[in-house]
This record gives C-alpha cells, structure tokens and sequence, in this order.
C-alpha cells in the first residue's frame, strides 16, 4: 500500500481557560495520499478549521496539540520550532482561508504578495519574480494580469481576491494545499468558477488537496474521499461515491438528506433537530446522542471506537453491534 503524503494520527486538541481544559478535537485519524483530494465535512464548530490550523502549526495561542501525530513525508510535525515551521508553511504546505480580506495585506499590492512567497522559499531575482507571478496570475483566471499586478486587494472583487489567494498558495508548487471554505464568501456564479479552478489544479498539479466544506454538492463535484466530522470528532470516512449512496453513521445521513435536490422542489427541506454541542457541554459517549433517533442506552455513556467496513469506516455502537453480532454467528457455526 502506498505511503500517505499527510497522516494525522489520534490527534487531541484542547483549548485552555481558567476554569478547564476542554477538548476540541478527540482522537482524529486521516490520511492523505499524493495526488488525492480529501474533502473533510461537517456543519460549523465540528472541528474542520481547527484541524487545519493543527496541520499548519498556526492554532490559536490557549489551544494546543495533546496527543497524537501529523505526519507529512513521514515526519512529524507535532511540536516542531516555528523556524522550522517557517521553511515548510507556504512552500511543502500552503492554505486557502474563506475570507480573502482576512489573508492579505491591504498595504501591499497583489504582485508583491504572490512573489513574496518565491523571495522566502526560492532564490531567483525579481524579475523572474514577476515574471513567474504574473504567469501565474493568468493561469488562476485573472484577466489584465500585468495590470492588476500593480493593483491592492480593496481594488478588486471578493472573486479576483480568492484567485489571488489561490495564486499565493500555488506559487512555489506545495505538495499539499489546505483550502478552508474558500468558496463560502461568494456568490454561485463565481463559486462555481472557483470550483472549476480547483479542478483544473487538481487535473494538471501534482499537488494534493485537503477540501474543507459545509457543501456535499461542493465535496461530491471536487473530492475523491471524504472525512465526516462531528464534535471534534471523526465519525465516518470513505470514498465520496460510497459514503454519499451508503451512509452509515445517522450524521452523515442526516447531512445527506439535508442536500437540496430539484426532485424534492416543493417540499420542506431535512434539518437536523438540535444543534452541535458547545466545547464546554460535550460530555462522555457519544456526541452525536442528543440528536439521534437511533440512540441507544449505551450511546449515553461510551464513546463509539471506529469500526472498519467493506467501503469505510464508521464511529458508530449501530455497527459494533452488528460486529459483535456477526462475531457471535461466526463462533456458533464453528
């Protein structure tokens, strides 16, 4: 079996407060293989962003790693020195945050920020800089691209921002691309040039690509597997096709059924009764309990282990039932 590029080993992250320590993410296991796209799923405060900040080293400053591994080229990047930090963030990993504005600088025009990255991670001269900027510029989308390499980020649109974006993410060729939600903030129109960008990153890059969404019409169009997440934790993960035609965990089901489809036109729309719990009121067993018509007494107090199936893997006592079941069958017939 090939190696994975990334792989994230029971990873807890915990946030500080005087009262506590509360854990943000519990025991998530992922990998990422060369070439792939892992889309990673989940309504807000699931843990999606936090998990891509641990994989960047930028968590916030009362939030840290507790345990586990992040594995890229088969090192570990868990408590790595920032200096060391700063020779991969940007070049081997780089990321694609959902608010543009929020990620460049409005003192320095667009041209000066993508070369930025080439003047920290490579050695060639400024105007090959610009050259290799402006070129790649052209090949994200933006149109007059010599001119707008002289342009600020609040002369452009919310859609030539993202490009730029993508552009500061791309230019030193990283094996791996972390994209947050990065068509969240815009319209359908220019989400879905977005989108068609990514995929012609993916078609013609070596890169690999982490896609994090709330959207399965945005994971099902761009993703080969995906990761579902849901109070810090991962509850099931599997090729796209497979967990989209076969959910397994009653979250990914319920997700699933929330899609808008035009067969359902006219009809009210699936949500899921509840909300995700709050850092401070996750407690023992399963966090999904509290919304789950499948719930049994045992969800209540045991948290699920990840059960391995034909096509994915679940967190789930459904299916270690089943397993215990099967287990029982299988010893009666010998």
């Amino acid at each position: 079996m090939a190696t994975p590029l990334l792989s994230v080993e029971n990873l807890d992250v915990a946030f500080h407060f005087k009262d506590n320590d509360y854990h943000a993410l519990n025991d998530v296991s992922f990998s990422v293989f060369s070439n792939e796209v892992l889309g990673i799923v989940g309504e807000s405060g699931c843990g999606k962003s936090l998990t891509s900040q641990a994989i960047m080293g930028i968590l916030p400053k009362n939030a840290s790693i507790q345990q586990g591994t992040i594995a890229f080229n088969q090192k570990n990047l868990v408590n790595m020195k920032e200096k060391e930090w700063q020779k991969i963030r940007g070049d081997a990993i780089s990321m694609i945050s959902q608010e543009p504005m929020t990620s460049l600088n409005p003192l320095l025009t667009v041209g000066k920020q993508i070369g930025e990255v080439l003047k920290q991670h490579r050695s060639c001269s400024k105007s090959e800089r610009k050259e290799k900027t402006i070129s790649l510029m052209k090949e994200v989308g933006l149109p007059r691209a010599e001119e707008l390499y002289k342009s600020y980020p609040h002369q452009l649109s919310g859609g030539m921002r993202q490009r730029i974006v993508i552009a500061i993410a791309l230019i030193a060729s990283p094996q791996l691309i972390i994209a947050d939600e990065p068509t969240t903030a815009l319209d359908v129109t220019i989400q879905a040039q977005i989108l068609e960008l990514f995929r012609d990153i993916k078609n013609t890059r070596n890169s690999s690509l982490i896609f994090i969404s709330h959207d399965w019409g945005v994971i099902r169009q761009i993703c080969d597997r995906v990761v579902v997440m849901y109070a810090g934790r991962v509850v099931e993960q599997g090729k796209v096709s497979d967990i989209l035609y076969e959910p397994k965990h009653p979250y990914t089901k319920g997700l699933i059924q929330s899609i808008p489809d035009h067969t359902k036109r006219g009809e009210e729309l699936y949500t899921i009764p509840g909300t995700v719990p709050g850092l401070k009121e996750r407690k023992g067993g399963c966090p999904f309990v509290d919304r789950c018509s499948h719930r049994m007494d045992v969800c209540h107090t045991i948290s699920p282990e990840e059960v391995h199936l034909e096509n994915q893997s679940v967190s789930c006592h459904l299916y270690a039932e089943e397993e215990v079941k099967n287990v029982s069958t299988i010893n009666r017939i010998r």
